[in-house]
């Protein structure tokens, strides 16, 4: 009697370098023919097909799942093998013993027996997710006694102890990213001769007006500034070349049908929204066509990584993305970017690494690593941790992950959020990177509160904060379409990062703003002026201002203004075209800096306008003859400048809000902040309704669904799907006739919904035009590349690949939905099997979804929108009257709307 073999189970160790679960195939030994029964995971036996359990239950040689999913895979017996698959049976029982004893030592299966949940470039399935969770969690409720009790305990304490351990790597990585980007940025200017290692801050920390011990090149280089200038301009070609070399090495390409394009049409030609195999839908007054299949590539280091991650957390896979080579990748390129001195930040990428390290510790909890919807809980409690690092604002990144990149958040993860943010806080407050017992630089507090007359002036900042905002947004769309949408520059990403890097340290090293380092340039500026009286009772700066921020003159002002005026320019136009680069680049604490600087303007300008005119109404609320230093206080102008900049290019409001408070401390300045941000966002999207980061998302055509803002809909679903055309080569399964197909005709339908980009979507079952159930493209594909190793294996047929080998016509596939019907086929099986008949067909129901989500064809879009972004749905299947009409799947009607909105603009 043959021994029992697990039917199939999920394997927690069987995760891979991306984060994404593996599932491998065990082939279970039985009396009948190893085609005749292909079963999935068992979990999907209990989700996609519900009501075969109830039926089934009797027959004690098949399966029962219809309870909940254990951890132990249920097992098949057989009373004896047919001769003709005798080797193959023994070869897959051995195997299956190997597979065990590796899995048990950790050891990974090999890559004929994985198979991907989830495959690249697709959507997960929210709802499977949801559903599996629940079935985990009811198992969990019914164990009994005191083992019960634990297990409960111990899970529910998992995810506690998982973000509170990634908060403390995260706060572990920025400590040795700061320490080591401070550090490289100063030898581009000179070096340290007490501590070679030490930055200039450390090195003169103890220093009051001289500092002996830091030396410049040009010390060395027998004073010549030139060519101190030469070895500036080296030393971060150097930096850059490095860090752009690194982020190539992180390359994936993408599988990606273009997005289809609008073509002008007349008013009196008829119109069509078309793929490459046929009409979608017709469109009145537009044409709108696809172009060929083809791909393109992201590098997983390059960027900030904000947009991605907030395309992931919405259901997206993109894989090698949150893994450990990119951790590790972006890690460094990231100081050697900035250490170049080029206009990016560390914040952004900030997020994404601490993503990858919410990612990377989910593997080692299977109650994460085997559901992809809560790991995506994990990754946003991770992204408030990366924002507490960035800002030293751990309210702030709870809200940065509510109201930037989460899709889903629960209160659970609201408070895992916290604690994560806090955690990482707390770490990195003990490491002390500065040295100051702060946990950012640019931290600062201000004594006096703002007067009456500044509150139009805080309105003024906000709305040309918002200029300046979607101003950048337009620079570096127009970047992008003259310089690096240019077929060589897009062959050689090494040379757009050259020619910044040379264009940008060429220009930075002669204004003494533009050369400081970002963060340092931000506390400069938003800091208040201290000024102390002299034996003459004079007013005279305190040794750590810098005299240009804080003019004692009538003529100081004015040269001050100039030199920021410059640095405004300078920054503004070189931080615009930076973004985009294929080097790990943030944009928070950049368009700060241009913020500040406008900010820093505006304060120098009235103060100078109450030096000429102090009796103006406008400066009636100050005390009379005040010292307009005494009156007004330029950083508060800077921090707020900083603030609406920032709110005009990544549209974040109460985040911004929230971080500038914890910045400063002074609830006295809450409400400026805020007036000057609201109004900043309202400006912004009025000049340019799409921002950055959505840019960034459409450019890459990932298939994100806003869930913040509703599109106007007037139309039916009716206007966008077509009716199915039933036939051989359009990607519907016919079983009106008969629920055996063949494997070469399922896999010429595959091919269609491949063709079109959906290598997420499902082919629907249709018996007589009524919908039986959904089989996905990813299990058809799997499940028929299993099938062609069986049956190459049976005919001892070389092969090194399964695309060498043909589906065969004479291998069936039973694809039913219908319960009795498929009891009969099993029984039929095996007792065909019991006679020593072996079997051609392949029982493929196990994979059907027999119950999709359906609406009927006159639904409104706006119904449609509601079941994408509430539910996470990945297609809707369309009916007229309770007959198939079609189906839609999320990134057709993403390419929808976002077509409808281009129009509009138009």
């Amino acid at each position: 009697m043959a021994e029992s073999v697990p039917l199939l189970g999920r394997k927690s160790s069987e995760i891979s370098e991306e984060g994404e679960v593996n599932d491998g195939l065990t082939i279970p030994t039985r009396s009948i023919s190893p085609a005749s029964f292909l079963a999935p995971p068992a979990v999907r036996i209990d989700l996609h097909s519900p009501g075969i359990a109830p039926h089934l239950a009797y027959a004690s040689n098949i399966p029962s799942h219809s309870g909940s999913i254990s951890s132990d895979s249920p097992t098949y017996s057989s009373q004896s093998s047919p001769s003709l698959h005798h080797s193959y049976d023994d070869h897959f029982s051995s195997q299956l013993r190997s597979e065990e004893q590796n899995h048990s030592s950790g050891a990974a299966i090999g890559d004929h027996n994985q198979r991907f949940w989830y495959d690249n470039f697709t959507t997960i399935d929210w709802v499977h997710d949801f559903i599996k969770e629940s079935f985990r969690v009811k198992r969990l409720h019914d164990m009994p006694g005191i083992r019960g009790r634990f297990e409960r305990t111990r899970d529910a304490s998992q995810g506690w102890f998982l973000v509170s351990v990634i908060g403390a790597c995260v706060a572990g990585i920025a400590y040795l990213i700061q320490g080591a980007e401070e550090r490289i940025f100063d030898w581009r200017s000179g070096f340290c001769t007490t501590n070679l290692f030490a930055p200039q801050r450390i090195c003169c920390m103890d220093k009051i007006d001289a500092c002996p011990a830091w030396v410049e090149w040009r010390v060395g280089m027998l004073g010549s500034a030139f060519a101190e200038y030469g070895l500036y301009i080296l030393l971060s070609i150097v930096l850059a070349t490095v860090a752009v070399l690194l982020t190539l090495t992180t390359a994936t390409t993408t599988p990606f049908v273009r997005n289809a394009k609008p073509e002008t049409a007349s008013a009196n030609t008829s119109t069509a929204y078309t793929v490459v195999d046929g009409p979608i839908a017709v469109l009145p007054n537009s044409k709108f066509t696809r172009n060929e299949a083809s791909t393109s590539v992201i590098y997983s280091a390059a960027g900030g990584g904000v947009a991605e991650v907030k395309t992931i957390l919405s259901g997206f896979v993109i894989k090698k993305y949150l893994g450990s080579y990119t951790l590790f990748i972006k890690s460094i390129a990231l100081v050697l970017s900035i250490s170049s001195g080029l206009n990016v930040g560390k914040e952004g990428p900030y997020v994404h690494i601490a993503a990858c390290v919410g990612n990377i510790a989910c593997r080692f909890f299977s109650k994460f690593s085997d559901n992809d919807g809560k790991r995506r809980e994990i990754i946003s409690a991770a992204a408030a941790a990366g924002v507490a690092v960035s800002f030293g604002s751990p309210l702030g990144g709870v809200v940065f992950s509510l109201e930037e990149v989460s899709y889903y958040f629960p209160p659970k993860t609201l408070l895992r959020s916290f604690l994560c943010a806090v955690i990482s806080a707390l770490v990195l407050k003990f490491l002390n990177p500065y040295g100051t017992g702060k946990i950012v630089l640019f931290q600062v507090a201000y004594e006096h509160d703002w007067h009456t007359f500044e509150f139009l002036i805080f309105v003024f900042i906000g709305a040309l904060g918002g200029l300046i905002g979607a101003t950048v947004s337009r620079l570096n769309r127009w970047w992008v379409r003259v310089f690096s949408s240019k077929k060589f520059v897009k062959r050689h990403p090494v040379f757009e990062v050259i020619v910044l890097v040379v264009l940008t340290s060429a220009i930075s090293y002669f204004n003494v703003y533009t050369k400081k380092p970002p963060s340092e340039l931000v506390y400069d500026l938003a800091r208040p002026c201290v000024y102390r009286e002299d034996a003459d009772d004079v007013l005279s700066l305190d040794y750590e201002d810098d005299a240009e921020l804080c003019p004692t003159t009538m003529s100081a002002y004015a040269a001050s203004i100039l030199s920021l005026v410059i640095a405004f320019i300078v920054k503004l136009g070189l931080t615009s075209i930076t973004i985009g680069l294929k080097v790990p680049a943030g944009i928070y604490v950049p368009s700060m800096v241009i913020g500040a600087l406008f900010g820093r303007i505006v304060g120098l300008m009235i103060q100078l306008l109450q030096y000429q005119i102090p009796g103006l109404f406008l400066f009636s609320s100050c005390p009379a003859g005040a010292d307009p230093r005494e009156c007004t206080t330029p950083g508060v102008y800077a921090l707020i400048g900083a603030g609406a900049v920032m709110a005009g290019v990544t549209r974040m409001t109460v985040t911004l809000v929230v971080i500038l408070f914890e910045l400063t401390g002074s609830l006295d300045h809450v409400l400026p902040i805020s007036v000057a941000i609201i109004v900043s966002k309202w400006v912004a999207q009025a000049l340019e309704p799409v921002s950055l980061f959505d840019s960034m998302i459409n450019n890459n055509n990932f298939p994100f669904l806003d869930n913040q803002r509703t599109p106007g809909f007037s139309g039916t679903i009716h206007d966008i799907v077509p009716k199915a055309v039933i036939s051989a080569n359009s990607p519907v399964i016919d079983i009106s006739d008969s629920a055996y197909i063949s494997a070469s005709l399922l896999r010429t339908k595959l091919k269609v919904v491949q063709n079109l980009g959906e290598f997420d979507g499902s082919l629907p079952i249709l018996r007589n035009h009524v919908l039986m159930g959904l089989i996905p493209a990813p299990e058809l594909d799997y499940a028929l590349d299993k099938m062609k190793e069986m049956d190459a294996f049976a005919k001892n047929l070389p092969f090194r690949d399964l695309g060498e080998l043909l589906d065969s016509d004479e291998n069936l596939c039973h694809l039913s939905a219908d319960d009795e019907e498929i009891w009969r086929f099993r029984h039929e099986q095996q007792q065909d099997a019991a006679s020593g008949q072996s079997s051609r067909v392949t029982d493929f129901t196990p994979f059907v979804d027999r119950s999709p989500i359906t609406l009927d064809v006159k639904s409104p879009l706006a119904m449609v929108y509601f079941f994408f972004v509430r539910l996470g749905l990945r297609m809707v299947c369309v009916v007229d009257d309770g007959k198939f009409w079609g189906v839609l799947h999320k990134k057709r009607f993403i390419e929808y709307c976002r077509f409808e909105e281009d129009a509009r603009d138009r």
